[in-house]
């Protein structure tokens, strides 16, 4: 029998694999030349300027099939803050964030606009020996949602796990829609551990969302014969939360199994990086034991990860 603990580590690889997995199309915003040099299987693509064609941003240069995207780094950083702990504090997920994306920290890559303008808050903070826990930045993109796998697996139990979510979401994200959509996400995931299908995990997002999110939803299900590429074509492509949350939602309602969901996510183009996170944790969890509809263990395999996040994964 599958339990909640399977179901939580299987979250947490299911995000990781999900961004490895699609990291090689990050930002190209072109779904035809996606579909042209990849065809139907677009995962663990290395990273080629050639393949954008002034078509999109080229982020990854120089990283190599199976590594993290900086998404899959801010996950990373939860990790190490969580590591050898009892669990979530703000202040030991702060210090984690500087020692993965500070100068000279243990992410080599792209840093996004509001992990930059986090630790640029954090270091004037520091400097006048002020708390960096209130340094988020004025932001509502996908980075504000892609540490939860690791917090939402480690307290989907926990009573207080709103107030943690909220806390580690403005810690880079300081907007109250951002808090939303990371609300909304963390119960997808909760729901998702303790059983849920994929279609009552997007329903779990429901409960006290906002009017906005609510409506997201409704849309998400107005359009669930369309394909998940059709879907982030009619609400855009980029990486923020307004867009990227039904396109993700979309991802997972229609999910027949992860692998297919994740491709399909790569094929969307755009921020499908951002987008995989969620949409890998929430499958991930839900097809846990299902060898044929769950992480296929091929792709598990190709994962480059860091030692802490294993051990936390391994519990």
């Amino acid at each position: 029998m599958t339990s909640t603990t399977d179901r939580a580590r299987a979250a947490m690889m299911g995000a990781a694999v999900a961004d490895a997995a699609t990291m090689g199309f990050h930002w190209l915003y072109d779904q035809a030349r996606i579909a042209e040099v990849a065809g139907d299987e677009p995962e663990f693509r290395a990273p080629n300027k050639a393949d954008f064609q002034d078509k999109g941003y080229f982020a990854h240069g120089g990283k190599t099939p199976g590594e993290a995207s900086h998404y899959g780094a801010q996950m990373m950083a939860m990790a190490t803050a969580m590591a050898g702990q009892d669990g979530y504090t703000a202040d030991a997920y702060a210090g984690a964030f500087r020692e993965w994306f500070d100068y000279g920290g243990r992410w080599v890559g792209y840093c996004d606009r509001p992990t930059r303008a986090t630790l640029l808050a954090m270091a004037a903070a520091a400097a006048d020996e002020q708390p960096i826990t209130t340094c988020g930045a004025d932001d509502a993109q996908l980075p504000a949602i892609s540490k939860l796998p690791v917090l939402v697996a480690r307290h989907h139990d926990d009573p207080g796990l709103a107030e943690m979510v909220e806390s580690a979401v403005r810690l880079t994200n300081d907007r109250d829609d951002s808090v939303a959509w990371g609300l909304a996400t963390a119960r997808m995931l909760a729901a998702a551990i303790h059983g849920a299908s994929p279609a009552d995990a997007v329903a779990a997002a429901r409960e006290g969302a906002t009017d906005q999110i609510t409506k997201q939803i409704a849309a998400v299900h107005e359009m669930k014969s369309s394909t998940t590429a059709e879907v982030a074509t009619a609400h855009a492509l980029h990486c923020q939360l307004e867009v990227a949350f039904p396109v993700l939602c979309h991802a997972i309602l229609t999910a027949e199994s992860y692998k297919d969901a994740v491709r399909a996510n790569i094929l969307a183009g755009g921020d499908n990086c951002g987008r995989s996170i969620p949409i890998g944790a929430v499958l991930g969890a839900c097809f846990t034991g299902d060898d044929t509809r769950g992480i296929p263990t091929e792709w598990a395999a190709k994962l480059k990860a860091p030692g802490d996040f294993i051990t936390v994964v391994a519990g």
